[in-house]
């Protein structure tokens, strides 16, 4: 199955998440368990940036695969987003099985998007994030 084009905002100094659940031509959730995703993207300005669901460092972000369900959710904080100065970036959406293609093939590895991520600026162009107190 061919990658799918899908177009997506990040608006500046907000929490991001964009969820999606993949799905076989069934309509039917494919099992993820055990897979591993990477969304990168290089910016109008020349910047790559990869985001990879094994990463255990979720300063920066969290991307997790529900792998029964398959759905993959990848997570900004506003802190992050708040230093995005690009205006736009190409993307892809990759996962990789846990599976070799065959033996000495390597693992199965496909594109599942790309597209064109667009960084909504913030009009206050405040260099510091919401902090209320509760």
């Amino acid at each position: 199955m061919a990658a799918s084009k899908y177009d997506f905002a990040i608006e500046q100094g907000t929490s991001f998440k964009i969820s999606l659940i993949y799905k076989d031509a069934n309509g039917n959730a494919v099992d993820l368990t055990d897979w591993c995703a990477r969304l990168i993207w290089k910016t109008n300005t020349n910047n790559t940036q990869s985001f990879n669901s094994e990463n255990t460092d979720y300063s920066l972000y969290k991307f997790t695969i529900d792998g029964i369900n398959g759905k993959l959710t990848l997570m900004i904080p506003a802190s992050v987003t708040n230093g995005f100065l690009f205006n736009t970036a190409k993307y892809d959406l990759e996962l990789q099985s846990p599976d070799d293609l065959y033996n000495g093939g390597g693992k199965y590895t496909i594109k599942l998007l790309f597209g064109t991520i667009s960084i909504v600026k913030r009009f206050s162009q405040s260099p510091t994030q919401l902090e209320c107190s509760t």
